[in-house]
């Protein structure tokens, strides 16, 4: 399988308020994170994070800065209290089943990226199109292909109507491609070991002749 590039910042304080504009993935479909905004401006904090940075994405932004210092546990406690602040946001949750990914406590991660693709929607292409591709990620490295197959797919037709979100409707085929590819060789493989084990044991593979 291919390599997982470790998760970015993905967040851009982009204004003078401190509003934090959507993230932008890495594995080359986003930008990186410029540094958090500094001043009286930053400590104005505005729920909605539109005039100013909200206490829940400050602590996204925070969670962010500690998992590229490698401090996944750091980042996954900040990312939770973010989720507290915020429980009907799907970003905190996304985050948290990136950090949950890369400590390979995959089966949280699942559970977590479950219940932020359920709080996204259209408002915001950009995190729920994100979802979906960590969610396919996710399938792959679960080594669920038929699932991973079916979620490469719907982040392919969600990718292709929100071209301007930033996402890679051409990352889908390739993918769904090389799990394809891998489960013939893995077929070839079984195939070549079931021989092997006759050859070492033809008694046991031989039918049983009735006296």
């Amino acid at each position: 399988m291919r390599t997982r590039t470790p998760l970015l910042a993905l967040l851009l304080l982009a204004v003078p308020a401190a509003v934090l504009v959507p993230i932008a993935a890495a594995r080359g479909d986003g930008a990186a994170a410029a540094p958090a905004a500094s001043g009286s401006a930053a400590t104005k904090h505005d729920p909605d994070n539109k005039t100013g940075l909200a206490d829940w994405m400050d602590r996204c932004v925070q969670g962010n800065a500690k998992f590229m210092a490698k401090d996944i546990p750091g980042a996954i406690d900040l990312y939770r209290q973010a989720i507290q602040l915020a429980p009907k946001r799907p970003l905190p949750r996304y985050l948290l089943g990136e950090a949950q990914m890369a400590s390979l406590n995959l089966a949280d991660a699942e559970g977590t990226l479950k219940e932020a693709l359920d709080l996204s929607d259209d408002r915001d292409p950009n995190v729920r199109g994100k979802i979906l591709f960590v969610t396919a990620d996710l399938r792959e490295r679960e080594k669920k292909w038929d699932e991973a197959k079916v979620a490469w797919q719907a982040y392919g037709e969600y990718a292709s109507k929100h071209s301007d979100a930033g996402m890679t409707p051409s990352t889908p085929p390739a993918r769904i491609q090389a799990i394809d590819d891998m489960i013939k060789q893995d077929r070839a493989y079984e195939i070549v070991r079931q021989r092997i084990v006759d050859e070492m044991h033809p008694d046991a593979a031989a039918p049983s002749k009735t006296k």
